[in-house]
């Protein structure tokens, strides 16, 4: 059996069993969000706002990947699913681009300095020529669905986090920034809804068991390690935080971190590690990891979806 031959399952090729659909957005950027847009928590504020530097990276390059595995898909509902998972992350990469660029710029951020790891690592070691080396033909193939893989192990993560956000943060609520905040729950829940196809695009090209773990394995730390440099990067450019916490090497940064997430403001280093550890079952299904209803109930009245309904709708009136 080739290495893109169909996956002998008992499951169809794909388990998404809701409407799945690339929704625009707009976002009011006019109004200047403040940078410490979760109140009393500057830490926090800065570790999400990082997450969308390697959101713009990550989620082009998923794009990437995906729309290189399209000819091999041989399954018309797998199909459907992949080409709305790649509009909906192109969708979710401009969203937090001109956030970025609207809103984070304002106060000083080095944007080319924080997208660098990230850029390393998508644009550069897992390119099709990786670090520039043309691999041979015989691992084209193979090449590509380790990457696919590692969207999916990545796809584990931001499914588990949108719940984790949805469930527990309530950001605004808590009196957080109302456009910072529905950006990244919107976001969170679209993560929600696409859970499924990452998964169920691995296994379709005959994705194993321990190429899933081996891979998995490699991506917890390397999504702690990104996660907390990138945070600490834009604590060092804010006056107002405490020196300690803007280094790793601190223990302040980490007490910061454990700090929020035991308030639920965001996921913590221990949460991460313990949310890969259902990803290591034989029988893993992301299926169960999370909420659909969960998720179309915050998309149904996202500020920044309804806004993007009526410009559309003004549009066509207009027309």
């Amino acid at each position: 059996m080739g290495i893109f031959s169909k996956a002998l399952v008992s499951k169809p090729a794909s388990t998404v069993t809701w409407p799945l659909f690339p929704r625009k957005v707009q976002f009011d950027w006019q109004q200047k969000s403040p940078f410490h847009w979760i109140p009393n928590d500057p830490f926090a504020s800065h570790a999400i706002n990082n997450f969308g530097f390697m959101l713009v990276r990550g989620e082009y390059f998923f794009c990437r990947i995906f729309n290189k595995a399209l000819p091999h898909i041989h399954d018309e509902k797998l199909l459907t699913d992949v080409k709305t998972f790649i509009r909906q992350e192109a969708i979710h990469a401009q969203a937090h681009k001109e956030a970025i660029e609207q809103y984070l710029q304002n106060y000083g951020v080095d944007t080319a300095a924080n997208y660098a790891k990230a850029a390393q690592l998508f644009d550069k070691i897992l390119a099709d020529k990786p670090l520039g080396f043309t691999l041979p033909k015989v691992l084209h193939k193979e090449w590509l669905l380790l990457r696919v893989c590692m969207v999916a192990a990545a796809e584990h993560f931001t499914a588990g986090i949108g719940h984790y956000v949805l469930c527990n943060s309530h950001w605004e609520a808590r009196g957080a920034d109302p456009v910072v905040s529905d950006l990244f729950t919107w976001h969170s829940a679209e993560e929600v809804e696409h859970r499924t196809v990452a998964h169920d695009l691995y296994m379709h090209l005959g994705g194993n068991y321990s190429r899933r773990i081996l891979i998995m394995a490699a991506v917890v730390p390397i999504l702690i390690y990104l996660m907390a440099e990138g945070t600490a990067k834009l604590a060092q450019v804010d006056p107002d935080m405490p020196k300690d916490q803007r280094n790793i090497r601190s223990p302040g940064f980490w007490k910061a971190w454990f700090n929020a997430d035991k308030e639920h403001r965001l996921p913590g280093p221990l949460w991460l590690v313990t949310k890969s550890l259902s990803y290591f079952k034989p029988n893993y299904d992301p299926f169960y990891e999370a909420s659909t209803e969960l998720a179309l109930n915050y998309i149904n009245q996202s500020p920044g979806v309804l806004a993007a309904q009526r410009s559309v709708k003004a549009t066509e009136v207009k027309a």
